[in-house]
C-alpha cells in the first residue's frame, strides 16, 4: 500500500504542477524553440521535468525511510534538477552539464557505497578503485542516454516508465519495500507528465526531466542488482534500460565514423531514422515502445539467467532493429506509401461507424463506472492508517470541487479526487467490489471485460474523435496492463491477485476519463458517486 500511495502522491503532484509550470515557462525562459534538428514546429514549454522531479521526490521523502543511499540519492537529484533547469533556461554547454552530472553521481557511489562489485559476463570481482569509477561513468552514461532519447512526444518518458515498472516488480518479488516505493514514485511522476506530453505535446520534460529520470534509472538498476537482490544476473541492467543505451552507442559510433563532434546534436537517432523513412510521429513512438517492452519483459523473465544469455538476447534484439532500419534506408522502402494501412488501425478505420456503436458503449460506461464505485464502497475492509489519510484527502478534494465547480479548474479537482479514490476502492475492497465467494468471481471478470470492451469501442468509434482520441499513452498503458496481467497472473496467488487489481484500476480510469469527456455532467456524476462511496465507507467504519 505504501508503494501505491507513493505513486499516487507523485502522480497528483506532477499532474497538478505541470499546468502551472506551462503558464510560467515564458517568464522563466524555459521554452524549446524549433530548429532544423527538431521535429516540433512551434515553441513548446520545457518545464515538465520539474513536475516529474518534484512529484517523485516529495513522494519519496514522505513514504521512504531516508537512509544513507536514499539521502545521497536525494542530494544528487537536487543537483541535477538545478543544473537541468538552468540548462532549460539558458542553454548550458555540454561540459557544464557533465560537471553537474558528476557532482550528482559521485557522492551516492562514494559516500552511499552504491557501486558495481562484479563485472558482468566475466564474473570478475572489482575492487573499489575500479568498481566505483566504473559505476560513476555507467550512471552518467545512463543519464545521457535518456537525455538523448528525448526526441519525440512521450518517447523517453514512456521508455523509462516501462523500466521503472520492471524494477518495481523485481523489487516487489525481492520483498524490498524501499526499491518498490522509489520506482513506483518515479512511475507516478512520469504518468502525471505524460498526461500533457503525448502527441501533440503541450510540454516537454527538458533537461531537468531527462537527466533526473536517467539518474534515477541508473541508481535504481545498481541498487536492485547490488543491494536488493545480488542473485540477479549482473547483465540484467542492459535489458532493463533497453533501447536508449544501444541507441546512444550507435549514434556516437556514427558521429565518430563521420568525423562529427561527439556531443553536437544530430538527427541520427532511431526515432529520427524512423521518421525519415515515412513513419508518422506516433507510429515511430509505438515501434520504439514495442521494442522496449520486449526487452523489459525479457529482463523480468530472464532475471536469473546467465549473463551471456542476457547479453546475447540484448545484442540480437538491438541488431534486428538496426538491420531493419538499414535495409529500409538502402532499399528506399517507405512507410507512407499511398494506400498502405497502418497495422490494425487501417482495418478498424474501414468499419462503418454506426450510431449504435458510437453511442451505446458510451452510456453503458456512464452507468457502470459510478455504479461500481458505490457498490465497491460497501465491501471495503478494515482500512490502514495511510488509507484513511488518503480518503481524507479525497474528501477535501471533493469539498474544494463543490466550492469551485463553476471555475475552469473545478473539474480538474473532481478528476483528481476520483482518480485517487478508485485504486483505494479496488485495493481495499474485495475483488470487483463483491464478496470473496468463488461464485462471484466469474461475474466480476465478465463485468470488467465488458467494461473494457465498451471503453475501447467508445474511444475508437466516437462521433467526435477529438473527445477521446486514442494516443501513444493509451497504447503504453494498454501494453503495460496486458504484460503485467500475464506476468502477475502466472505467479503465486498474491501476485496473480495484484495483476487482476491492476487491470481493474486501469479500466476504471479510462472509463472515468471517457465519462468526463462525453458529458458536461460527467464530473458531477462521478463526484456524486465518490461522495456516496466516502459516506458508505465512513458509516461502515463507524458501525
Amino acid at each position: 500500500m505504501t508503494a501505491l500511495l507513493a505513486m499516487m502522491t507523485a502522480l497528483v503532484i506532477s499532474i497538478s504542477l505541470t499546468p502551472l509550470m506551462i503558464r510560467l515557462a515564458p517568464r522563466m525562459r524555459m521554452v524549446d524553440l524549433p530548429d532544423p534538428r527538431k521535429v516540433h514546429l512551434t515553441p513548446i514549454p520545457r518545464v515538465g521535468g520539474l513536475g516529474i522531479a518534484v512529484g517523485t521526490l516529495t513522494a519519496i521523502m514522505l513514504f521512504v525511510p531516508i537512509d544513507g543511499i536514499v539521502g545521497w540519492y536525494l542530494f544528487g537529484a537536487a543537483v541535477l534538477l538545478v543544473f537541468g533547469a538552468a540548462d532549460d533556461s539558458m542553454e548550458l554547454g555540454h561540459w557544464v552539464k557533465f560537471v553537474g552530472q558528476f557532482i550528482a553521481v559521485i557522492p551516492i557511489v562514494h559516500f552511499g557505497d552504491l557501486w558495481v562489485t562484479t563485472l558482468p559476463v566475466f564474473d570478475i570481482a572489482l575492487s573499489p578503485w575500479i568498481g566505483k569509477p566504473f559505476t560513476v561513468i555507467a550512471i552518467v552514461g545512463v543519464i545521457n542516454a535518456i537525455n538523448h532519447s528525448d526526441g519525440l512526444d512521450g518517447l523517453a518518458s514512456g521508455e523509462a516508465l516501462m523500466s521503472f515498472a520492471a524494477i518495481a516488480y523485481l523489487g516487489f518479488l525481492a520483498g524490498d519495500g524501499q526499491c518498490l516505493a522509489i520506482a513506483a514514485a518515479a512511475a507516478g511522476g512520469i504518468l502525471g507528465f505524460l498526461r500533457f506530453n503525448t502527441h501533440p505535446a503541450r510540454v516537454f520534460m527538458g533537461d531537468a526531466g531527462s537527466q533526473f529520470i536517467g539518474y534515477t534509472l541508473g541508481v535504481m538498476v545498481v541498487l536492485l542488482t547490488q543491494k536488493v537482490n545480488p542473485a540477479l544476473s549482473m547483465a540484467i541492467p542492459a535489458l532493463l534500460l533497453g533501447l536508449p543505451i544501444v541507441d546512444i552507442i550507435a549514434v556516437f559510433a556514427q558521429r565518430i565514423h563521420g568525423g562529427m563532434n561527439w556531443f553536437k546534436a544530430s538527427r541520427n537517432h532511431i526515432h529520427h531514422r524512423l521518421l525519415a523513412i515515412g513513419f508518422q510521429h506516433y507510429q515511430a513512438v509505438l515501434i520504439i515502445y514495442t521494442v522496449q517492452a520486449v526487452m523489459v519483459v525479457n529482463a523480468v523473465n530472464l532475471a536469473y539467467e546467465s549473463d551471456l544469455v542476457i547479453i546475447g538476447l540484448y545484442l540480437a534484439l538491438s541488431a534486428l532493429v538496426f538491420i531493419a532500419l538499414i535495409a529500409a534506408e538502402r532499399t528506399g522502402w517507405r512507410a507512407d506509401v499511398a494506400g498502405r494501412s497502418w497495422l490494425i488501425l487501417g482495418i478498424l478505420d474501414s468499419i462503418h461507424e454506426s450510431k449504435a456503436v458510437a453511442v451505446v458503449p458510451r452510456w453503458l460506461v456512464f452507468v457502470a463506472v459510478p455504479a461500481f464505485m458505490v457498490v465497491a464502497s460497501f465491501s471495503v475492509n478494515e482500512l490502514a492508517v495511510d488509507s484513511k489519510v488518503a480518503l481524507a484527502l479525497v474528501a477535501l478534494l471533493l469539498v474544494a470541487y463543490v466550492s469551485l465547480r463553476k471555475k475552469s479548474h473545478g473539474e480538474y479537482l473532481s478528476r483528481l479526487a476520483v482518480y485517487a479514490l478508485i485504486p483505494l476502492l479496488v485495493w481495499s475492497g474485495q475483488p470487483g467490489g463483491l464478496p470473496e465467494a468463488a461464485e462471484y468471481k466469474p461475474f466480476t471478470d465478465v463485468f470488467f471485460i465488458a467494461l473494457g470492451i465498451c471503453v475501447l469501442l467508445a474511444a475508437k468509434f466516437a462521433a467526435d474523435r477529438d473527445q477521446f482520441a486514442p494516443n501513444t499513452m493509451d497504447f503504453l498503458l494498454l501494453l503495460f496492463v496486458v504484460i503485467a496481467g500475464f506476468v502477475l497472473s502466472s505467479g503465486e496467488e498474491t501476485t496473480a491477485r495484484l495483476g487482476s487489481l491492476l487491470i481493474q484500476v486501469v479500466v476504471l480510469f479510462y472509463g472515468c476519463e471517457l465519462i468526463m469527456r462525453i458529458s458536461r455532467a460527467g464530473a458531477q456524476v462521478l463526484s456524486a458517486a465518490a461522495a456516496v462511496s466516502l459516506v458508505a465507507i465512513a458509516l461502515r467504519a463507524a458501525g
